[in-house]
């Protein structure tokens, strides 16, 4: 441990529906653990700014006002909680995890004996052509806007891509007065199919599907126009988008508007879980990488990985492997009690539940395999550095085999988002030319900072 580092027992980091979630068990436990939290109140994205709601419960669902019993337990309970901390360095021994914190401009040495991560998930970075234009945004940062300051589109927006938060945003917008003027789902019509042919994981997930459903009737009875099976698109325009194109049903079309909102899905948000030497594997439902985790969700000595961190699940799912995670914590100390076992089985056995449910939308949202290929090769596969996939293309036939050689080539990966959003790309891209597996490929070597520092706050310690 350094001289002027700070102990704690129990660290977690972020402090969505798993982080709450574990500490507050925690808690009950007789422990007070530290939370590190980028944002600067509890809730995560799911729950973000629901301490202090900007927009009614008429326009953001039941959903999002669920969380608040858990936020206000949260709040409660004697929890050492750090918001607007960034744990931009970490690295884990047998004597625990250090970690390296930002907090208030100046830099934090920290040693915890045993960490929970549960820095949740990002949404997937998928090309296509034009996505690098003004007026392209991710829904999910639409949908921070709208949570945290009650801010919707002064037109029409285009929302385009797949996975539910597609619908929820659209619902959302037509609670609030600026329906979507056109969604564009990739996802083929066909994919109800699935519902009949897996009843069992139907049924489990039917609140899901219910909730899908009257979404979607909303939508339609606004008139708002609905397309499935959407096989490409693209964003035109000169400073910022002007209008989008699309191919559907075989035909090609256009639609004019200043702002398009895409989303692709989530992913569990890579860096720091890396940064750690954590062993991922590709999750072929998921499209994804994920941390390889045991049944009590350790991942590493002391380390245990708890919600969309570790795998999709949602925000449900999250609160019970919070949840399961201070329970494994507690046994790893020697505080197990055997009354904890039924809770652990119940909460286990929900948690089976939830992941059926999930395999199921999976299945139902899937992205197209060769959508990248399927894209020009003037499209930008790595934004931050203006890499397209042509030019990734010609590094791969010049002997490129592999992430960090592309990045070497290229800079893909080398900018602000230090490559969250092209990392899986290349991976997939990478995976299809040399006809590899995603695991064969792997993904780019993550190093601190895992996120942005300057010189001056890096040398400015407490």
């Amino acid at each position: 441990m350094m001289p002027d580092a700070r102990a704690t027992d129990i660290a977690i980091i972020g402090a969505g529906p798993a982080g709450m979630a574990a500490a507050v068990r925690l808690t009950k436990a007789g422990h007070r653990p530290t939370v590190f939290d980028m944002n600067a109140t509890p809730g995560g994205q799911i729950y973000r700014q629901l301490s202090a709601p900007q927009v009614s419960e008429a326009v953001m669902g039941k959903d999002y006002a669920r969380g608040r019993e858990l936020i206000e337990a949260f709040t409660h309970a004697d929890i050492d909680y750090r918001p607007g901390t960034r744990v931009w360095w970490a690295d884990n021994d047998a004597s625990g995890t250090s970690l390296g914190v930002l907090e208030k401009g100046q830099t934090q040495h920290w040693q915890a004996r045993q960490l929970i991560l549960a820095g949740g998930a990002m949404e997937r970075g998928w090309p296509f052509r034009g996505w690098q234009l003004p007026g392209v945004m991710n829904a999910g940062a639409a949908q921070i806007l709208l949570k945290q300051g009650a801010l919707v589109p002064a037109t029409p927006p285009v929302l385009a891509g797949s996975g539910p938060l597609l619908y929820l945003l659209a619902w959302q917008y037509l609670r609030a007065g600026i329906p979507p003027s056109l969604i564009l789902d990739t996802a083929p019509a066909t994919r109800y199919g699935d519902v009949v042919k897996q009843s069992r994981r139907a049924w489990f997930a039917r609140s899901y599907l219910l909730k899908g459903a009257r979404m979607i009737g909303a939508l339609k009875r606004a008139g708002v126009p609905i397309h499935q099976g959407i096989m490409a698109l693209e964003a035109k325009g000169g400073e910022a988008v002007e209008s989008i194109g699309y191919r559907h049903r075989g035909q090609w079309k256009t639609h004019s508007t200043e702002l398009l909102l895409t989303h692709f899905g989530v992913t569990p948000e890579p860096q720091l879980a890396r940064s750690l030497g954590l062993e991922h594997v590709w999750h072929g439902s998921q499209q994804s990488f994920v941390p390889r985790r045991d049944d009590n969700l350790a991942a590493k000595a002391n380390v245990w990985v708890a919600g969309d961190g570790g795998g999709i699940g949602g925000a449900i799912n999250a609160e019970r492997e919070g949840q399961l995670a201070a329970l494994a914590v507690l046994d790893k100390i020697g505080q197990a009690d055997p009354e904890w076992q039924r809770e652990r089985h119940a909460l286990l056995k929900a948690r089976r539940r939830d992941l059926e449910a999930r395999s199921l939308l999976e299945r139902m949202f899937r992205l197209p395999e060769a959508w990248l290929d399927d894209q020009p090769e003037d499209t930008l596969v790595c934004r931050c550095e203006s890499v397209s996939r042509g030019e990734l293309d010609l590094a791969i036939a010049q002997g490129g085999a592999g992430p960090n050689q592309l990045k070497a080539f290229t800079r893909c990966g080398m900018g602000p988002c230090q490559g969250r959003q092209c990392g899986e790309s290349v991976t997939r891209l990478l995976a299809r030319r040399l006809d590899w597996t995603p695991d064969a490929v792997g993904y780019y070597h993550i190093r601190p900072p895992v996120h942005s520092i300057t010189l001056g706050e890096l040398a400015t310690k407490e």
